[in-house]
């Protein structure tokens, strides 16, 4: 996607590609070394960024896209158990040099892909990118609020204050199985006519062992996106996502775990 956008007019997604909602924290950001500072949003860089490009794509929360000036947002959202286990993978496949270069991030977080997915789940300091991360870069970036995670709690999340704001500044919203239709639907509110040609890159190859998923690594995947799936819900609600059925979404789920060498012992 980033590919077939920087062929639009306007564009910018480089060097600063990142936030510190993506880190969970400033301090966790602060200790990236050396040139991968660039990468990161410091304070005025996506205000910046926005006044200067009509299109910017980047690992960005939503929060911080708005307060930048920001007027409309384009989100692909994917299945949120998928997303996870698709970012364990990522990581395992990780080089130890690429890791070396984001410092704790590599070292603390990146690392612990190599244990188990229950230990790696379990583990508090993974929590920026695997605790309901869909909900938080739409809604509220910061660490995820101490309480269990119950059906009625799944409601209360996706209450949150700022998602009439997200709402009302959402442009285009699609699954990332709806890839094609999200860039033309982008193109559109630019109004762009040629819509470039979406090519098929950075796809996951799992050389880990295989894994099984059970019960209690399974009730864990989904507590950790009980806040993504309430607020996907929402959008689907309010028209702004394609409706898929439970069905459906479980069917992507399995595949998922299928192709990156789960079983499902759930």
């Amino acid at each position: 996607m980033r590919s077939a956008l920087s062929q639009l007019p306007g564009f910018y997604g480089e060097p600063v590609y990142l936030d510190v909602a993506h880190f969970g924290s400033a301090g966790l950001a602060g200790r990236v070394p050396g040139a991968r500072q660039r990468e990161i949003a410091g304070p005025g860089d996506l205000g910046d960024v926005v006044r200067g490009h009509r299109l910017v794509i980047g690992h960005y929360a939503a929060a911080s896209l708005l307060d930048a000036g920001c007027t409309g947002l384009a989100v692909q959202v994917r299945e949120p158990r998928s997303r996870v286990l698709s970012l364990y993978r990522f990581w395992q496949e990780n080089p130890a040099e690429e890791r070396a270069g984001w410092g704790p991030w590599g070292s603390d977080l990146v690392a612990l892909a190599d244990r188990p997915l229950g230990e790696f789940l379990r583990s508090g300091t993974v929590w920026p990118a695997v605790d309901n991360a869909i909900r938080r870069q739409l809604l509220a970036p910061g660490p995820p609020p101490a309480r269990v995670r119950t059906a009625r709690g799944r409601r209360r999340f996706a209450s949150d204050a700022r998602y009439p704001l997200l709402r009302d500044t959402l442009r285009v919203v699609a699954w990332s199985g709806d890839s094609e239709d999200f860039l033309a639907r982008v193109c559109g509110e630019l109004g762009v006519t040629s819509v470039p040609v979406l090519e098929r890159e950075n796809v996951t190859r799992v050389r880990a062992e295989p894994q099984v998923v059970d019960r209690a690594t399974y009730r864990r995947l989904v507590t950790l996106t009980a806040g993504d799936t309430a607020v996907l819900d929402r959008l689907t609600s309010d028209g702004l996502l394609r409706r898929r059925s439970a069905e459906d979404l479980d069917r992507e789920f399995a595949e998922t775990a299928r192709r990156l060498s789960f079983t499902l012992d759930i």
